[in-house]
């Protein structure tokens, strides 16, 4: 819904005596506007709003001071004022606000606000609806690929071509849940919503939807990456970049294995699809009933042995595989002596009934720890 405060102020200077006093708008995106006449009321508002303001309580620098420092704690983005004629902001005035990066206007007395407000709320009324359009075509696009008049030309007339490349990022931070809310689910929605120029975001199932298009899958990476690094209660999936519109299901599906591995076999909070390895080839499975009965051929005797008596074989054999086999280092893993490891390996073997070093039960065994991995929550 937001709209860059510029392009607000591109439609109405033409028409009304509104003055920017800052040096620039500051890339500040407005969510809604309301008319604020008095500091104690500043708090109710839930930021990025720009700020209409009669300027009849304004008899000091220090109380229009006080105003934007109150407006800047809430998030607001920006302050339209009405001054009396020769009337001008203080140089110091201007300075602070350039300084806090907030965006000052000025109008006259006879600026009609009503209907400068009344044309930025069919401006932002006009984007939501954009917005609102250009989500349900990417769940079309996602979940009905193959019904292209339910979402190409709606993409298309808002700058979304057939061969862009697309790709589809998942993110969440369920840490953050409480009774009222995500703050910064909300929060990291609205920024990204403000900084993509060509793309889509929406929220699903408390996690973040982010359609990607035209842009460099590097560059892509690098962001999210950086974001999981600050925050490791982020977890994000990054999808496979598509070549044209008509496969950004494929995107979005691929997006959900690597957020869903994110959350069960890989301890990472962030992981791309493209670098899953042999994980992309489990979860593309169709029938992931066979996992079970997989697992309990290759591993079920050591797994009822270890449920009966309370020992750890199937950790050991975990553990052996995951140091390459060798004695030696999962002994040292393992904090036991390797003659005790060697023992332990012994009575494996025994209780699988198969030669667990030769080529296809390595791989077997393997495979059935990943299906493991993937299936734990």
């Amino acid at each position: 819904m937001a709209v860059e405060l510029e392009d607000l102020y591109a439609e109405i200077k033409p028409q009304y005596d509104i003055k920017l006093h800052t040096s620039g708008c500051f890339r500040r995106m407005i969510d809604w506007i309301h008319m604020v006449e008095e500091v104690s009321f500043v708090s109710l508002l839930h930021g990025d709003e720009l700020v209409f303001n009669s300027g009849l309580h304004y008899t000091s620098e220090e109380w229009l001071i006080q105003f934007i420092k109150e407006l800047d704690k809430v998030h607001a983005g920006g302050l339209i004022i009405a001054l009396d004629e020769g009337h001008m902001f203080a140089k110091e005035t201007v300075a602070y606000c350039n300084s806090i990066r907030f965006p000052l206007f000025s109008a006259t007395m006879a600026s009609p606000f009503i209907d400068i407000m009344r044309m930025f709320s069919a401006i932002l009324l006009r984007n939501e609806q954009r917005d609102t359009n250009l989500i349900a075509a990417l769940k079309n696009a996602v979940f009905y690929p193959e019904n292209e008049e339910s979402y190409t030309s709606h993409l298309e007339r808002n700058g979304f071509f057939r061969n862009m490349s697309y790709l589809i990022v998942m993110l969440s931070c369920h840490t953050y849940d409480t009774e009222n809310g995500n703050e910064r689910l909300s929060n990291l929605h609205k920024s990204l919503n403000h900084a993509l120029k060509s793309g889509i975001v929406y929220e699903e199932k408390g996690r973040l939807i982010i359609l990607f298009a035209g842009y460099d899958r590097k560059r892509i990476r690098e962001k999210m990456e950086a974001l999981c690094r600050k925050d490791h209660n982020i977890y994000v999936g990054i999808g496979s970049q598509e070549e044209d519109m008509q496969h950004i299901s494929k995107s979005y599906h691929n997006a959900y294995t690597a957020y869903q591995l994110t959350k069960t076999a890989i301890n990472k909070n962030f992981l791309v699809y493209e670098e899953l390895g042999v994980y992309k080839i489990l979860a593309d499975v169709n029938d992931t009933e066979i996992y079970p009965s997989f697992v309990q051929e290759t591993l079920g005797a050591l797994l009822a042995y270890d449920a009966d008596n309370g020992t750890e074989y199937t950790k050991v054999l975990e553990a052996f595989f995951e140091n390459e086999c060798s004695i030696l280092n999962t002994s040292r893993v393992l904090y036991c002596h390797k003659n005790t490891l060697t023992y332990k390996m012994n009575k494996i073997k025994n209780l699988l009934g198969y030669d667990i070093l030769s080529n296809e039960n390595r791989t077997r065994i393997m495979v059935a720890f990943y299906i493991i991995k993937m299936q734990k929550n």
